[in-house]
């Protein structure tokens, strides 16, 4: 090497000299090393290529200035990092950080052969130790070739902020280790068991302090000072980091995000706790004072007296009122739990939280997709479902000294006692869960407008494209793998924005890379051809229906329903097989000593199982034409109000409310169903206590039928199948692209629409600030009559990004393209 040039006073002597010089004077080499510029706005200029940059070796540590704002021209030329202590020796070098051309580092070619004809000899010299069982070297140097890769690519993770950096440990920044270091020691071990999980999905959030610590800035000379820089103002365009904040105090302008639904707040809750509590009093005395009295009362008056519906019926409807409790607090318990789940801290907690249900779900089985202490609570909330038939037998007669006396059937009732108090516990669980617990939200989020009131100032909706017209929620799912968006406030680094709520990605402008052939690549983003998706064609905007409500499963239910109502009627008017004359019970009827009758159980909790079956069938249909209804209206030719589409909320009404508001708003059907579905409840109630054994003047046992009741059943059934029925006309009008039982799928819909942009969505203090926005009448123009209100359609329309998009859209948008809504049939 010839170090006849060297400046002995301008080099260090354990640190190597970074030389400045134009590419024109660089010489060309294979040995360069390149990197892609940084793609953000704030390092690329859309009038140049990106500026090629070699690096040579990352100090371990560095000093960090706060880096002005750049115009395009000046955006040209690449930062260095020069530590304090070396500011004297950059005075050479001033011109060439005033240039405007851009930058390269030279490397010392000749040293670099001589390294690598050394680097030849060691490996001639590892061959011939290869056949030494000892590793020649310690430890492995993989660890240290991972560590350069970090250092190489994280100054270009972090787009310069405009403010001074705070300190922070080598591993604050916001690039995702994915390797493991081997014990090297610059990733601590709780750092390195988190890189190791997936990227985004277990992503850790930064710091607030640790985001400022990695300004890559280009070095100031010792005559700079801060106060001499103009600062251009930050352009809009430019990538933010969204910074999570926790506020410790309640205002009302950042109101606590604590906000419980009131059926699961504590005074709920012991309310329901008290009434399993008596539920349970009342059965443990019946079952303990039957044992020691020889049963409760006497027999009298048959089965249509007084005491035949105290024994036969009233435990029914007693479990069934405590029953409608529990499944509106199962209700609610899905309402709020994606909202809950994002506004955990664990980023495991919140990565499926977007696909969890938001509505209210069959209780046929149990549900499993919470944390552990809701699914917990929810498996015992589920065994309620046996309460209304069990409660059907659960008294019998028996006879004393020749006496028939009432008793309580004591297996039956011992466990009534066990169902009630696990649902005790399960209140307990569910208050203790809610207690003070942070939500993520401000009100009830029970409407389609409380859902899109989370969005607008969101920066999780950029993976969203192509959603709307995707069939499934398995294919949602897939576009948005990992993920772990968080519901709550949150701030930039520009401090004008000040603070926000909304639903977002922490560090999203955070970008991925992928190590392929030896080589960094940013990783691309999936990319949707909408055009290809057909957004005008009828067969995808009309396509999906959930299963239930498809034609042949609609035809099935209607063929069956009809049968079985058929073959009943058959059977019970038949003068040959009347049921008013009774059938034999085919089995004992004698009770034994613990109140036990094999034909009084058979014939009451089958009935009643079959009743409550039938409850349980015609759920979802009545919830499914709740949350559809909705979309039906904005899915009508002349668009929809915002109180007849965006504010409705019929899945989170309870049973009669619910009724009375679809009646209001001219939704019939709607109305008719909810009602039903409340009125199918006497199903399983009467059914339980319908058949009793009893002897006939002619001295034969038969099971006589409370005719009364079994009338009532007929008339019951027979709503039934006319409801059925109710479902045949007008359901192409509820037909989708895809479902949205979740909140990925309803985003899906309104991820470009403009009215994200709509003052009334822009950061509403309550729900009734929201609703007086838009309820409002339009802002008064020369096209506008006075009294005219907003209108919601859905449909394809341009969205904010430019591109045509299927979903929400509000009609009548000044100097926007018009919503093309799609017609059915």
């Amino acid at each position: 090497m010839n170090l006849g040039d060297l400046d002995v006073q301008l080099v260090h002597h354990s640190r190597p000299r970074v030389q400045r010089v134009l590419t024109s004077e660089r010489p060309v080499t294979p040995l360069d090393v390149r990197l892609e510029a940084d793609r953000s706005p704030s390092f690329t200029s859309t009038d140049s290529d990106p500026t090629t940059v070699v690096r040579w070796l990352t100090p371990p540590s560095r000093a960090y200035t706060p880096q002005p704002q750049k115009s395009e021209d000046t955006l040209r030329s690449e930062a260095t990092i020069v530590p304090d202590d070396y500011r004297h020796s950059i005075g050479a070098n001033d011109r060439a950080y005033a240039s405007e051309t851009p930058l390269v580092v030279r490397f010392d070619e000749e040293q670099i052969r001589s390294t690598e004809a050394e680097a030849s000899k060691r490996e001639g010299k590892m061959d011939a130790l290869s056949m030494d069982s000892s590793p020649p070297t310690p430890v492995d140097d993989t660890p240290y070739i991972r560590f350069a890769i970090d250092q190489l690519t994280r100054d270009q993770d972090i787009r310069p902020l405009h403010r001074h950096s705070s300190p922070a440990s080598s591993e604050s920044y916001p690039v995702e280790r994915v390797v493991s270091d081997n014990g090297l020691g610059y990733m601590s071990a709780e750092q390195e068991r988190e890189a190791m999980r997936l990227v985004r999905k277990h992503r850790s959030s930064p710091a607030e302090g640790r985001l400022f610590a990695f300004n890559a800035t280009r070095p100031l000379s010792i005559h700079s000072q801060p106060s001499q820089l103009h600062l251009p103002p930050r352009r809009p365009s430019d990538p933010e980091i969204f910074i999570p904040v926790e506020l410790a105090n309640n205002t009302f302008r950042h109101p606590d995000l604590t906000f419980v639904p009131t059926i699961l707040r504590p005074f709920s809750m012991i309310t329901l706790s008290c009434l399993c509590l008596l539920m349970t009093a009342a059965l443990m005395f019946c079952a303990i004072f039957s044992t020691y009295h020889d049963g409760l009362t006497e027999w009298i008056a048959g089965i249509y007296g007084g005491r035949y519906f105290v024994f036969s019926f009233l435990p029914q409807i007693l479990a069934a009122c405590v029953f409608l409790y529990v499944q509106c607090v199962m209700g609610a318990i899905t309402r709020m739990m994606p909202y809950t789940m994002m506004a955990m801290h664990d980023a495991e907690s919140r990565a499926n939280a977007l696909f969890l249900g938001v509505f209210p779900r069959t209780m046929l089985w149990p549900r499993w997709d919470g944390p552990i202490s809701i699914d917990i609570a929810n498996s015992l909330f589920w065994l309620s479902i046996f309460t209304i038939p069990l409660q059907g037998c659960l008294f019998s007669v028996i006879n004393v000294d020749g006496v028939w006396r009432w008793t309580a059937v004591q297996g039956v009732a011992w466990t009534l006692v066990a169902i009630y108090l696990l649902m005790m516990l399960a209140a307990v669980i569910t208050a203790l869960f809610f207690f003070r617990r942070k939500t993520g939200v401000m009100w009830d989020p029970r409407s389609l407008a409380d859902v899109i009131a989370l969005l607008p100032r969101s920066n999780c909706l950029r993976d969203y494209p192509g959603t709307d017209i995707m069939r499934n929620k398995e294919d949602i799912r897939h576009k948005l793998a990992l993920r772990s968006d968080r519901l709550g406030y949150w701030r930039t680094p520009n401090r004008e924005r000040g603070i926000f709520y909304c639903i977002g990605e922490e560090g999203a402008s955070t970008r991925q890379y992928t190590l392929q052939a030896g080589k960094i690549h940013e990783k691309p983003q999936a990319a949707w051809d909408v055009e290809k998706a057909e957004l005008y064609n009828t067969d995808t905007r009309f396509r999906y229906i959930t299963w239930f409500l498809q034609d042949t499963f609609v035809i099935f239910w209607l063929v069956a329903g009809f049968i079985f109502l058929l073959t009943l009627f058959i059977v019970s008017f038949l003068p040959s097989t009347a049921i008013r004359k009774g059938f034999p019970p085919l089995v004992s009827v004698l009770p034994n000593s613990a109140g036990y009758s094999p034909a009084n159980f058979l014939y009451s909790f089958i009935p009643s199982v079959i009743g409550m079956l039938l409850y349980l069938f015609f759920q979802p249909l009545d919830m499914a034409l709740r949350v559809l209804q909705p979309w039906v209206e904005l899915g009508r030719p002349a668009g929809a109000t915002a109180e007849g589409s965006l504010l409705l909320d019929y899945p989170a009404s309870l049973p009669i409310a619910c009724s009375l508001k679809a009646l209001s708003n001219g939704h019939y059907r709607v109305a008719i169903m909810s009602l039903l579905s409340t009125l199918f409840m006497l199903i399983p109630v009467l059914a339980g206590g319908i058949f009793f054994p009893l002897v006939t003047p002619a001295m034969q046992i038969r099971m006589i039928p409370n005719l009364p009741s079994f009338y009532i059943i007929l008339a019951l059934l027979i709503l039934y199948l006319l409801a059925l029925l109710l479902l045949l006309p007008d359901r192409y009008e509820m037909h989708l692209p895809h479902g949205v039982s979740c909140l990925a799928e309803i985003f899906s819909f309104v991820h470009a629409s403009r009215i994200l942009d709509d003052s009334a969505f822009h950061e509403p203090k309550s729900k009734s600030d929201l609703v007086a926005r838009l309820t409002g009448e339009k802002t008064r123009g020369p096209f506008n009559k006075r009294g005219e209100r907003n209108r919601f359609a859905f449909g394809v329309y341009r969205g904010r990004a430019g591109g045509e998009c299927l979903g929400v859209e509000r009609l009548g948008r000044r100097g926007a393209q018009e919503v093309v809504i799609l017609s059915g049939r």
